[in-house]
């Protein structure tokens, strides 16, 4: 059913992967010009796309499909077993996006910092990922915690 706890903490989880599509991931300052690493690709403070530098993971496109998979997932709310090993697989995938995340950060950071001085400030997009496998725990606790009611239910039968 729609009204149960897992499906707001699932469409809780959803939105923000879907968020990360309007926030910053990381932005580096450098004198007078900034770079803003975002999920789609990395570009200067005025929307002009970076050509020397590319993103080695698409992850605009991880983040959908796991924002999209968090949202389907609430409406199988009639297969529990499913529903929870589909949230695992997808809370799974977030974390390693989180972590692949980090270490292109922390690589373009490195690199950044080849040509001088920069200074650089997590954003929005990079807490993200944590609350997402957040959610996603909490969502997948809710869900065997209704299994097991319904599994007491019937022994009562």
């Amino acid at each position: 059913m729609l009204q149960r706890i897992q499906s707001l903490f699932l469409l809780l989880a959803g939105a923000l992967s879907l968020l990360t599509w309007a926030t910053p991931v990381r932005t580096y300052t450098s004198g007078t010009s900034e770079l803003l690493m975002l999920t789609r690709g990395i570009q200067q403070s005025d929307g002009t796309p970076m050509a020397d530098v590319s993103m080695p993971v698409p992850f605009h496109v991880i983040h959908t499909v796991i924002g999209l998979a968090f949202l389907v997932s609430i409406f199988l709310y009639r297969n529990r077993i499913r529903q929870a090993r589909i949230i695992r697989g997808t809370w799974l995938v977030a974390l390693l996006n989180g972590v692949l995340q980090f270490i292109s950060s922390r690589s373009l950071d490195a690199y950044l910092r080849d040509s001088g001085e920069v200074v650089g400030h997590y954003g929005i997009s990079f807490y993200i990922p944590i609350a997402v496998v957040v959610f996603a725990i909490l969502a997948e606790r809710a869900i065997k915690k209704d299994d097991e009611l319904v599994r007491s239910a019937d022994r009562l039968r």
